[in-house]
């Protein structure tokens, strides 16, 4: 069975589904028994999504930039 620290080493693998079945499988099994690591894997998807967004644009407003940070936030919660 994988270890926290397996599960956060391999992180951007998982999200971005470059693990094989077996892999896929033992992550799947450990976010099942280990609730700091989903809190872990949401917190790590969320801030994928705001450094995207940030990339995506050149220049943001402060105002846009506290849009953006809410957003993540709110997904955070979830």
């Amino acid at each position: 069975m994988l270890s926290c620290r397996d599960l956060s080493h391999h992180a951007g693998d998982y999200v971005e589904k470059q693990l094989t079945f077996k892999q896929r499988l033992g992550y799947g099994l450990h976010l099942l028994l280990c609730g700091h690591c989903r809190q872990f894997l949401r917190h790590f998807r969320s801030t994928l999504a705001y450094t995207k967004a940030l990339q995506s644009s050149q220049q943001i407003s402060d105002a846009e930039a506290a849009d953006i940070t809410q957003k993540v936030l709110e997904q955070a919660k979830k």
